[in-house]
């Protein structure tokens, strides 16, 4: 018995239905998906997994809040780093007194980068700077030699009372010892020199 022309139809309905998206899936390819055209409501939830992603192309803004874990703690700062201090200090030196000296050390945990001295009358004054001989970084040898002050002092002797004052200032830093290299000194170049004769 033939079949009807009828059953032929469905039977050919049927394939064409079970192999359908078989066949696309051969046919269709990226080319011929026009740029931007697929949307989120066109893929189904978790139908894509690690392998339809590019390593490293995602960002921290990709992710939801919470969903990626904070990194380790890292240390904690010091308060007010780099900042600097002026620390002043008065001296006081009586008339016709040896040579008058004072020191100013700066606060713990912070170290001097420079600092300053003048000398007045008792009345606050500037007066004469030839009156200071000399100024100074002061260190604690006790501690690796670290610098922890200002020092200075004035010419001895002067017929008038004085007021040294030495100003620090101190920056709350680390202090990294500086390593100084030796190196010896190259000989003169033997070419350069005349030929003997």
């Amino acid at each position: 018995m033939r079949p009807s022309p009828a059953l032929v139809v469905a039977f050919i309905a049927l394939f064409v239905a079970g192999a359908g998206t078989a066949t696309a899936a051969r046919l269709i390819s990226g080319k011929q998906i026009r740029n931007n055209s697929v949307t989120g409501t066109d893929i189904r939830n978790n139908s894509l997994g690690n392998r339809d992603v590019k390593n490293g192309s995602l960002l921290l803004r990709d992710f939801k809040s919470g969903q990626v874990p904070a990194g380790p703690q890292g240390r904690a700062g010091r308060d007010g780093f780099g900042a600097l201090l002026y620390v002043s200090k008065d001296f006081t030196v009586g008339a016709s007194a040896a040579a008058g000296q004072g020191t100013t050390p700066c606060p713990t945990g912070t170290y001097p980068t420079g600092g300053d001295a003048y000398v007045t009358d008792t009345m606050g004054k500037v007066i004469d700077d030839t009156l200071l001989q000399g100024q100074f970084f002061t260190f604690d040898t006790q501690s690796g030699n670290t610098p922890n002050g200002w020092r200075a002092f004035t010419a001895a002797n002067d017929p008038v009372a004085k007021v040294l004052v030495v100003e620090a200032i101190c920056a709350n830093a680390s202090f990294r010892p500086t390593v100084i290299l030796q190196t010896r000194q190259r000989s003169p170049d033997r070419r350069a020199l005349p030929a003997r004769r």
